[in-house]
This record gives structure tokens, sequence and C-alpha cells, in this order.
């Protein structure tokens, strides 16, 4: 078994007004904030089980944000609404204090554990780790040290931004394609997926009735 360098995840977590804005056409408001934070949960539990994991902290603007981190016993760090990516290297650098940071996103239905430590296994002695989403974006990365490389979540083809941003940067890329990080939840074929491969999670067991009332 590789060994692990001690790292402290960071999960970015939207405000829950506009959660899965995406699956507005097929989620009521609550509904998404219930899928969400559903998702949260078996994410943070991942995280949290993995090795090498050494601290893990929320970070969001969410006003219930605290009670939620709390809840599942974790750390919080308020972005102060800041952008995406810009919030991410500000907790990088107020926060981590671990030798390597993560990145896991809050919306991957299929996260487990052993996925999360392929991550941190594969993050090169001075680099970036970077896990592919399904449509080429990127659902998590860890680096090594903490900030060695922007990230640029959210844009499209973002994986390939990531592997150049690291090369640019003067750090090795890594990317890895892992069922767990790259299934996230943006639309209704996603849905279907998560359904298709774990219909007695959390996420599926509530989509599963709204899929069948809302034939596509």
């Amino acid at each position: 078994m590789e060994p692990v360098v001690a790292t402290h995840v960071l999960v970015p977590l939207k405000r829950l007004d506009g959660a899965k804005s995406r699956l507005a056409g097929l989620l009521t408001a609550a509904e998404r904030v219930a899928l969400m934070e559903a998702m949260l949960a078996g994410v943070l539990a991942a995280v949290r089980e993995a090795r090498g994991v050494e601290a893990l902290t929320l970070v969001s603007s969410e006003p219930t944000a605290a009670s939620l981190a709390a809840s599942h016993g974790v750390g919080c760090w308020d972005d102060r609404g800041l952008a995406w990516n810009e919030a991410l290297a500000v907790a990088m650098r107020e926060v981590v204090c671990a030798p390597c940071a993560a990145v896991v996103s809050a919306d991957l239905p299929l996260l487990a554990a052993a996925e999360v430590s392929a991550l941190l296994e594969a993050v090169p002695e001075r680099g970036v780790a970077i896990a592919r989403a399904l449509d080429g974006g990127t659902n998590a990365v860890a680096m090594r040290p903490p900030g060695a490389a922007e990230t640029c979540f959210g844009s499209p083809g973002s994986s390939g931004l990531h592997a150049e941003l690291a090369a640019g940067a003067g750090v090795d890329a890594v990317v890895l394609d892992v069922p767990g990080l790259a299934l996230d939840l943006d639309c209704r074929a996603d849905a279907e997926r998560l359904v298709a491969a774990a219909p007695t999670s959390a996420a599926a067991l509530l989509l599963a009735g709204i899929l069948e009332r809302s034939p596509a």
C-alpha cells in the first residue's frame, strides 16, 4: 500500500438557496436543498474515513454552514462570499497547515473513502493530482505543497486546464479517472446514472420517485 502524505481536505459548498440550479426543471428548491445535504453528508463521511486525511474543513458562506459542519464533526471556514477559486486559494493560505491540501466537491454521490485515498496516493512529490469528471471538468484536486498551482473549478474542460496550470507553475500533474470522483450531479442523465449505480444511496432514494413522476 502506497504511503499517503498528511492532507487537509477542503470541501467547498455553495449557498443552499442556489443549490443545484441546473436541476431546477426537475427538482423543487426544497428538493434541491435536501439532495445537496444528502450528497454533502456522504462526501464528508467518505473523506473522514480516507487514509491520510489529517483535517477536513467545509468552505462556505452558506448561513447554516457552521451548524452543518458541526453536525458532521468537521471544521468550517467562512469564505466571505469570495468567488469559488479565490475562496479556495485564500483557504489554503489561512487554514491549511498540512503538507498536502485537497479540494473535494460536495456533490459526489458515489464517492467512497478508498477513492479519496487513491487521489491522495497519486499526488506527486511536488505537484497536483486531478480527478477528472465525466464531462472533462474537475471534481477534486490534491496538491503538494498547498497552493502549488491555481485552481479553475467551474471552467469547461477544467481537468485539462488544471494540468496546464500545474505545468505553468513548474510542478507535475497526474489526471485520474475514478468512478466515485467522476460523477457529480448536474443534469437528469447524472441523476439516472446515480439511481442505476447505487439505488439504495440516500441521494438516489430521494431522486428515484422524482424521476418517475417527471418522465424525460
